[in-house]
């Protein structure tokens, strides 16, 4: 079983991971890093979801009846990206044409390779999202659950908890008061 600290990825961590990527599947987990997305999520996307002038992808949210359609802003940077890599891989339908499984094992191969721990998941990534957005929003837990397409604010609650800019804000808060 995982403990609540192998459930997510930290950002010197990430930075490992990106480095032991391979090059050809570095921008598959930048997309669900910096999106938040989860897998299915990420293997759903097609061109047609790709608005390149407004920087938004359509994701699909699997997990929900009726799979709701929603967009998410990414930099110009990764929205680039994506079209040089549609034109370059000469790409008509789905963006990535990997398996669940396969993500999984290059996932792990990646970690492996990095030297991270090796309870870590694909969802990790997700995670890794959501701790970002709480330092950069200073937990703003609205933030949190619109760039995770969470249905309830309940679920965003676990990532300004282990966020470690707010443990230390907390730590020196504490500090500060007791001298």
């Amino acid at each position: 079983m995982k403990t609540e600290r192998q459930k997510y990825i930290l950002k010197h961590e990430y930075d490992l991971f990106i480095q032991n990527c391979p090059k050809k599947y570095l921008l598959f987990w930048e997309v669900i890093a910096f999106g938040g997305l989860r897998i299915s999520e990420a293997l759903a996307i097609t061109i047609n979801d790709i608005l390149h002038i407004e920087n938004k992808i359509l994701i699909r949210t699997l997990k929900r009846k009726n799979h709701p359609i929603i967009p998410v802003i990414f930099s110009e940077d990764i929205i680039n990206e994506i079209k040089d890599y549609i034109l370059k891989n000469e790409i008509s339908n789905k963006l990535w044409s990997f398996t669940r499984q396969f993500c999984w094992k290059l996932f792990k191969s990646i970690c492996k390779k990095a030297g991270l721990d090796t309870h870590y998941s694909p969802h990790s990534l997700r995670h890794f999202a959501g701790i970002m957005i709480s330092d950069i929003t200073n937990g703003n837990m609205i933030e949190i659950k619109n760039r995770l397409r969470h249905t309830s604010i309940k679920s965003s609650e676990f990532y300004v908890h282990v966020s470690e800019k707010k443990q230390k804000e907390l730590s020196n808060k504490i500090e500060e008061y007791m001298k």
